[in-house]
Order: structure tokens, then C-alpha cells, then sequence
């Protein structure tokens, strides 16, 4: 179908909580097939949601290469491209190249993959992914996974999902001026290698404006907001401070900023605007601050909590670490 309207045309699957789970782009001349005549005569450019279940549903997972899912509702769905939107293959391309908590991959999630800004993983899944960073962390020395305290594998795993959550939307927004949506992020449950995340978005919309103060907003009330449910979700599993955690989205954020100002200097004015306003906005109030300069001229992160990374064996301080530099926090104390 070429109609000349500037839409994509995606296979969209939902899950119970209406949550977005799959996104599958289809072909133009696959379309049609996909409605009754009735629907096409009423609406021949096919802008309209389009429910799909059945044969029709068979059809268009081979025609868009995807293998549906018992648990989603599918919909034929249409949305208009916006001007100054970014592809999301070329965008993940340049921001892996900054380091790797920059890295995204962009293939349907699948089974074994679970949605991480939307309260999930909570209860059992969440469990289970701390569970298996107390196995890896008692590997690396030859110990029992209940040799590690299981707020320090809790605290470390939160670090892990907060810098590579925050990383790529805020890099997105400053480089691109584009929204890159973490509610649209998936999380690989079960793995044992490094922490990896997918989007299900094909591009990336532009910001209404590409100011430090809409930037820092947009991140606020979204990759932030994601985050705090990851906090309640992990105090509903086990005891741990939410001021620790909060100052490991400070710690997430502050990382996030440095490596991108080191990546890429021009923007670096913007970079450490955008930073001074969300570690000063209110998520993260309290969890940290630039208290210093570098040799460089650079801002130096100082948090107000410590991670706990110390408690594994050999594990150190973080150079960060309020243990290291008290008297830039005077009369704070590690939760």
C-alpha cells in the first residue's frame, strides 16, 4: 500500500497490564490482507488500530517474521512519523560506540525477556535476578551465593539496570534531540553474562525543545520514574535503603554524564547542565553532588551513600565512594 500517508505500519502486541510487549514493522503491500474489505473501504490508508487474531494474526506474523504470543493481544496499528525522528538502528550504532552501558539492541525481545521500566521484574522475577548476581559475585572468589549479602548483589544489580537505562536516553536526547523511550526497554532475565536491555521502538521522536530544562525533564519523568519503581519493587523483596539507591541513580547518572562529555566535548556544556539539573531535581535530591573540580576543569561526582560493592570480597571502594571522601559530606553516614 503506498497512499502517500506518512505513517509505519506496525504488528503491535500487548500484554494483560495493556503495556506495550512487541512491535513488529510490516510492509506496505502486506497490509491490506491483513483487515476486511469493509474496514479498507471506510479506511483505505489504514490509519486506524486494527485487532488481529486467528489466521489474520498467523498472517502477519509471517509476514513481519515474528513468532505471536498466546499471552499478547495484537493490533495492526499506524503512526504518523514525525519530522526530525531518528532511526533507531543508526542511533543505537553511534551511542554503543561511547561505552557499553550505552548499548542497546534493538531485536524483538522474545521469551526470557521481560519489560524493566513498567514494575518489572517485581516479586519472584526480581528475586531471581538478584539471586543470580549473588551467584556470580560467590564465583568470582569460590564462595556460596549465601556467602553474599544479598543487599550488596541487590544494590549492584540496581546500579547495573540504572546506568544502562539512563546512559542511551540521555545520550539521545542531548546528541539527537530525540526521545528515546524506556518504558519501551526489556530486560534478558536468567543470564548469566553481563546485564543486556533491548528496545522495542524502531525510532526515536524528537523533543519538543532541545533546552537543559526540557532534557532534564524528559528524563525525569521517565527513565527516573521507571527507576523509582525498580526501588520499590526491590524494597518489596528484601530489606535495603532506598537512600543507598537513590544515591545509585545519582552515581548511574553522574557516570552517564562524564563518559558523554568525554565522548563527545562539544556537547559538553549542555551534558553537565543537564546533570546539575536532575541530580538537584526531585528524584534525586540528596544522592550526591559535583562538589570539586578535576586537574581538567571537570566536575567531580561525590555520592552521599556507598553501594556496598566494599562487602564483596575484594571488591574495593568505588572512587566516588562517600567512604573515601567524607569531608566533602560532612555528618553523612552510609546507609
Amino acid at each position: 500500500m503506498d497512499c502517500g500517508c506518512d505513517v509505519r505500519r506496525e504488528i503491535e502486541g500487548f500484554g494483560p497490564d495493556e503495556g506495550l510487549y512487541q512491535r513488529s514493522p510490516i510492509r506496505a503491500g502486506e497490509v491490506e490482507a491483513l483487515v476486511d474489505p469493509v474496514d479498507l473501504e471506510a479506511d483505505p490508508c489504514l490509519l486506524e488500530g486494527y485487532p488481529l487474531s486467528g489466521e489474520r494474526l498467523e498472517r502477519a506474523a509471517r509476514a513481519a517474521g515474528f513468532t505471536p504470543r498466546a499471552d499478547l493481544d495484537y493490533f495492526l496499528s499506524a503512526h504518523r512519523r514525525e519530522p526530525g525522528s531518528v532511526p533507531m538502528a543508526s542511533l543505537l550504532a553511534d551511542l554503543g560506540r561511547i561505552n557499553t552501558f550505552f548499548a542497546l539492541e534493538s531485536a524483538p525481545p522474545g521469551p526470557g525477556w521481560e519489560p524493566v521500566m513498567r514494575g518489572e521484574p517485581t516479586g519472584p522475577r526480581l528475586a531471581a535476578e538478584v539471586e543470580g548476581v549473588r551467584a556470580r559475585i560467590a564465583a568470582r572468589f569460590g564462595g556460596r551465593p549465601e556467602d553474599v549479602e544479598w543487599r550488596v548483589a541487590a544494590s549492584l544489580f540496581h546500579q547495573s539496570l540504572s546506568s544502562r537505562v539512563l546512559s542511551p536516553v540521555l545520550a539521545a536526547a542531548i546528541l539527537y534531540g530525540v526521545r528515546m523511550d524506556p518504558f519501551h526497554f526489556f530486560l534478558r532475565t536468567g543470564h548469566d553474562g553481563p546485564m543486556t536491555l533491548r528496545t522495542i521502538d524502531h525510532e526515536a521522536g524528537p523533543l519538543p525543545e532541545r533546552s537543559p530544562e526540557a532534557i532534564a525533564a524528559w528524563v525525569e519523568a521517565t527513565a527516573l520514574a521507571g527507576l523509582s519503581r525498580v526501588v520499590h519493587a526491590l524494597r518489596e523483596v528484601g530489606r535495603i535503603s532506598p537512600r543507598l539507591l537513590n544515591g545509585n541513580t545519582s552515581s548511574s547518572l553522574a557516570g552517564a554524564a562524564r563518559a558523554l562529555a568525554e565522548a563527545r566535548p562539544e556537547r559538553r556544556e549542555v551534558v553537565e547542565a543537564v546533570a546539575r539539573r536532575l541530580l538537584e531535581g526531585p528524584s534525586l535530591k540528596g544522592g550526591g553532588g559535583h562538589t570539586e573540580a578535576d586537574g581538567h576543569g571537570r566536575p567531580v561526582f561525590r555520592r552521599t551513600t556507598c553501594c556496598l560493592y566494599y562487602r564483596v570480597p575484594n571488591g574495593g571502594k568505588c572512587g566516588d565512594c562517600v567512604l573515601l571522601h567524607r569531608g566533602g559530606f560532612r555528618g553523612l553516614i552510609p546507609s
